[in-house]
């Protein structure tokens, strides 16, 4: 609440993007990290990892509207890490469900969330570890590596670590590395 009484939109925003994806855990909680993720920008470097950047954006919309706050402008600005991991997540949860069966209605972006973070290797930096591991440092590495596409051919140090990758990760849409990643782990 800012002073005014009035909702910190920005605050209840990530916030509510937080919960999605569980940041804070029974055990240990992410919320430096989170910071992190969310003020670093998500830039596109390959064609089309823009639909990422809008994905995550959609997000904004998303939560005003739950909020009741449908004409609201003042969540602008360039889409953060954070959103883009956490749409990402959403679209391998719609990926991997399947629509026939009635009974699956569980939601798995948490899994995928956190699975992406594993893949990152920042799953280390819980709030308790992140001062002693320097997790500002190698944290902001970590992000730079994977927005400047700096990870391996393979995609280890990125989203998405493929064990038979037929070409540059580097090179690959997001989009494209999530669908051969998913594939190789559904074939395995």
């Amino acid at each position: 609440m800012s002073r005014h009484g009035l909702i910190d939109i920005e605050q209840y925003y990530f916030n509510w993007l937080c919960d999605l994806v569980h940041i804070d855990q029974m055990d240990r909680s992410y919320w430096i990290l989170a910071k992190d993720l969310y003020r670093a920008q998500f830039v596109s470097y390959v064609d089309h990892d823009e639909n990422r950047a809008y994905d995550g954006i959609e997000l904004r919309d998303e939560c005003l509207r739950e909020l009741g706050y449908p004409k609201y402008d003042g969540l602008d600005g360039e889409c953060s890490v954070l959103e883009m991991i956490v749409a990402l997540a959403r679209r391998m949860d719609f990926e991997t469900s399947d629509p026939y069966d009635e009974e699956d209605d569980s939601d798995k972006t948490v899994y995928w969330f956190w699975e992406m973070m594993d893949n990152l290797g920042l799953t280390a930096f819980d709030d308790d570890s992140y001062v002693r591991l320097e997790g500002q440092i190698y944290v902001d590495a970590i992000i730079d590596t994977l927005v400047e596409r700096r990870y391996e051919s393979d995609g280890r140090g990125g989203l998405f670590p493929i064990q038979d990758a037929d070409e540059d990760q580097r090179d690959v849409e997001i989009w494209y590395q999530m669908a051969a990643y998913l594939a190789e782990r559904e074939a395995g």
